[in-house]
């Protein structure tokens, strides 16, 4: 029944998400120079047809003595192009456990108290909600959110979200001149900018793809774009030989993409923050074959993890130390590492 059940999600559900542009929080608060002249390519709109799933969701997908049982509660019109990818990824780590499991997927509008299940994964980015998680019987697992963005702490609530301050400050390490932001209109950008805004040697703000390339010679570039934007960008440096001192990427940027669409000129000042570190490849297997993935998609590597927890907690295992990923959750959130890497003979290479 079990593996009948991921068929049919693989089916049903089949979408991918290389790059992972969430509507996150945006805290962003400093007069920083911001241009961005030409919003044109900053508000596509594309539609999706939700209604292929809708009456699935609304289901429970059961396997017969069942080990694992928790809920799901999303907004699904707001991360429905997400969804595919993240469901399917919790189904190649439950798969590869070789356990019986019942899923339930809600809508975000559910009253909490009505759902059963004593574990929730919950995709939110509001943190103004934690007040209220805080008093309901449930413990709450929240990918999007990390521990560092709330002063609320609970016995109840757990964080799974990259820790992307601690990227950027790992990154900030490494400038000691005129500094240059290129961000979009993504809520991932913004919310990187609230911790780059406090760059003591940051200048301005380029919205892509508005870009004075001039400015760039002798300077630092930060970059809060996905790996196509960045790459466009990278082109245009090296083709109007721009002489740039370090470029910079965080979490977005570890992206196969950016290797395949630049070439070596470009990225070879080149450093990524990335804290997906060993991914256990028998589960990204599995998600490879549900047509998901986690070795660089760091939404669904934050849920696998919260995933490992909710196993253990439930199976009576270890509650801190994630086996699966050699991780641990410290003081409700999980530890993340943070290591650089740059670009040599078209792999990722960590910085020694």
């Amino acid at each position: 029944m079990k593996k009948i059940v991921i068929l049919i999600f693989a089916l049903l559900l089949n979408a991918q998400m290389p790059n992972v542009e969430l509507p996150l929080q945006n805290n962003t608060s400093q007069n920083l120079t911001v241009y961005d002249t030409n919003n044109s390519l900053d508000n596509t709109k594309i539609t999706y047809t939700p209604e292929i799933i809708e009456t699935d969701l609304n289901e429970s997908y059961v396997s017969f003595n069942s080990k694992v049982n928790f809920a799901i509660v999303i907004d699904k019109q707001k991360f429905f192009k997400y969804l595919p990818s993240l469901i399917n990824s919790i189904n190649a780590y439950l798969a590869q456990k070789g356990v019986d499991y019942n899923i339930t997927v809600y809508n975000s509008d559910i009253d909490f108290e009505k759902i059963k299940n004593p574990d929730i994964i919950y995709f939110t980015t509001d943190i103004n909600e934690l007040k209220k998680l805080k008093k309901i019987n449930k413990t709450f697992y929240l990918p999007l959110i990390h521990k560092n963005e709330t002063n609320i702490t609970s016995k109840n609530i757990y964080f799974g979200s990259i820790d992307f301050k601690k990227q950027i400050d790992s990154l900030a390490e490494f400038i000691n001149d005129k500094t240059y932001v290129i961000a979009d209109n993504t809520q991932i950008s913004k919310k990187l900018l609230s911790y780059e805004s406090n760059i003591k040697n940051l200048k301005s703000v380029f919205k892509f793809p508005n870009i004075y390339y001039k400015s760039l010679n002798n300077a630092f570039i930060i970059f809060n774009t996905t790996a196509g934007k960045t790459a466009q960008v990278l082109s245009m440096i090296t083709q109007k030989q721009i002489q740039t001192k370090l470029i910079l990427t965080p979490q977005i940027g570890y992206d196969p993409l950016l290797i395949t669409l630049t070439q070596p000129a470009d990225i070879k000042k080149l450093i990524i923050a990335n804290s997906i570190i060993n991914p256990p490849n028998i589960i990204n297997e599995y998600a490879n074959i549900l047509n998901s993935d986690i070795k660089y998609n760091w939404l669904n590597f934050s849920v696998c993890i919260l995933t490992n927890k909710i196993y253990n907690r439930q199976n009576k295992e270890d509650e801190f130390y994630m086996s699966d990923f050699n991780i641990y959750i410290f003081e409700n959130q999980i530890d993340y590492k943070t290591k650089l890497y740059r670009i040599i003979d078209g792999a990722f290479k960590e910085v020694e």
